[in-house]
C-alpha cells in the first residue's frame, strides 16, 4: 500500500478538513434554498437549517379556542378541510426542504464520481494532479451518507435509541417506510463510490496515506467544525 508521504499527508488531511466543513454547509444550503424556492422564511446555521411558513402561523393564529379543542377531538368544524389541506401542503413541502439537503450532497457527489469515471485513464500516474485530488473529493461528498450512518450507529449503541430528527429518518417516516432504509441504502452506495475511488483511482504508493489523512481530516474537520468552528463562523 506504500509508505506515508508526510508532504502528502498534510495536504489531504486539510483536504478532508475543508472538504468535510464545505460538505456540510452545502448540505444545509440545499435546505436552504428549497425552502426560498417554496417561498419559506429560512436561515442556515453551522449544523442545521431553520424554516418557517407564515401561512402556517397566520392559520393557526386565527383558530379559535374552540376549533383548536376539535382538531384535538378530531371532530368536525367549518374550516376543518382548509385546515387539512394545510396541513397536508405543510406536510408536503416539509418533505421537499428535508429531502433538499441530502439531495443536493448526493448530486455533487455522483457528479464529481461521474466526471472521474469519464476521466479515469488520466489517474494512471503514480502521482495526482491538484485537479484530480479536487474532483475526487467533490465525489468523496458521497462519504456523508456513509459517515452519517456510522455515528447514527454509534448513537444507537450508546443512547439507546435512533436519532429520529436526521434527514433521512424524516424522510423515511414521510414514505412510512421503515426508520433505517433510506439511511442503510445511502450508506451502501457511499461505502462502494468511497471504495471505488480508494480502489480505482488513488495510487497504490499513496493509499496508505489517503487513509490515515481521511481519518484524521475528515473526523478532525466534523469534530471541530461542529463543536468550535462552526458556533463561533455560523451561529
Amino acid at each position: 500500500m506504500g509508505e506515508i508521504d508526510n508532504k502528502l499527508l498534510y495536504q489531504l488531511i486539510l483536504g478532508f478538513f475543508i472538504g468535510s466543513i464545505v460538505a456540510t454547509i452545502v448540505h444545509e444550503y440545499g435546505h436552504f434554498f428549497t425552502a426560498k424556492l417554496l417561498g419559506y422564511d429560512a436561515r442556515v446555521s453551522y449544523a442545521y437549517t431553520t424554516w418557517r411558513n407564515t401561512i402556517y402561523h397566520d392559520f393557526v393564529d386565527s383558530l379559535t379556542r374552540d376549533e383548536r379543542i376539535k382538531i384535538r377531538t378530531n371532530e368536525y368544524f367549518p374550516r376543518k378541510e382548509e385546515y387539512a389541506a394545510l396541513m397536508k401542503r405543510i406536510k408536503d413541502e416539509n418533505f421537499l426542504i428535508t429531502l433538499g439537503g441530502p439531495l443536493l450532497t448526493i448530486i455533487i457527489g455522483t457528479a464529481g464520481f461521474i466526471f472521474a469515471l469519464v476521466n479515469r485513464k488520466s489517474f494512471n500516474g503514480e502521482t495526482l494532479l491538484q485537479k484530480q485530488w479536487i474532483l475526487l473529493f467533490t465525489a468523496l461528498f458521497w462519504l456523508r451518507e456513509t459517515g452519517n450512518y456510522v455515528m447514527e450507529l454509534l448513537f444507537t449503541v450508546s443512547r439507546g435509541r435512533f436519532p429520529y430528527g436526521n434527514d433521512e429518518t424524516i424522510l423515511a417516516r414521510y414514505f412510512e417506510i421503515d426508520t433505517w432504509l433510506i439511511s442503510f441504502v445511502l450508506a451502501v452506495i457511499g461505502f462502494f463510490v468511497v471504495l471505488i475511488i480508494y480502489k480505482r483511482f488513488i495510487p497504490d504508493e499513496s493509499k496508505t496515506t489517503f487513509l490515515l489523512a481521511g481519518l484524521v481530516g475528515g473526523l478532525g474537520g466534523y469534530l471541530l467544525w461542529l463543536f468550535l468552528f462552526g458556533p463561533i463562523f455560523m451561529p
